[in-house]
C-alpha cells in the first residue's frame, strides 16, 4: 500500500517538474512499502539515500526553473526548500542511527511535504509559467 498516489491535484502544469515529483513519490512509496514490509538495514538505507539524492537534485532543478522564468516567489521558495532539507536530514540521521527503522513521524512529514508543498507552493510557479506561455 503506497504512502500516496499521484493524482491530477499534484499536476502543476510543468512536465519536467511533474516527472520529478512523480519520481520522488515513487521513491517515497518504495521506502514506505519496504518499512511496512518489515525491512530495515541496507535495503531501507539505500532507498533513503536515493530519496535524499533525488530530493536535493529536484530542489536544484526546480530552483533553476524558477530563476529561468523569473518567478518572483523564488527567494522564499528556496528558503522553504532549505527548511525541508534540514527536516529531512534530521529524520534521515535518526533512521540511520536506528539501522533503517523508520518512525511514522517520517512518513507523516513526507505526506505533508509532498501534498502541501506541491499543491500549495509549487503550483504558483506552474501557474506563472502557464500565464507567460499563454
Amino acid at each position: 500500500m503506497p504512502i500516496m498516489l499521484w493524482d491530477d491535484s499534484l499536476d502543476i502544469g510543468v512536465a519536467e517538474m511533474n516527472r520529478e515529483h512523480q519520481g520522488l513519490l515513487d521513491l517515497m512509496n518504495a521506502l514506505y512499502d519496504a518499512s511496512h514490509g518489515g525491512k530495515t538495514g541496507p535495503e531501507v538505507l539505500d532507498l533513503l539515500k536515493k530519496l535524499e539524492t533525488a530530493t536535493v537534485e529536484h530542489f536544484r532543478d526546480e530552483e533553476a526553473y524558477m530563476d529561468k522564468i523569473g518567478f518572483p516567489g523564488a527567494p522564499g521558495h528556496k528558503l522553504i526548500h532549505k527548511d525541508l532539507l534540514e527536516k529531512f536530514g534530521t529524520h534521515a540521521n535518526a533512521i540511520r542511527a536506528q539501522n533503517g527503522q523508520i518512525s511514522e513521524d517520517f512518513f507523516k512529514f513526507l505526506r505533508f511535504w509532498l501534498s502541501a508543498h506541491i499543491r500549495g507552493i509549487d503550483i504558483k510557479y506552474g501557474q506563472m509559467s502557464h500565464a507567460k506561455a499563454g
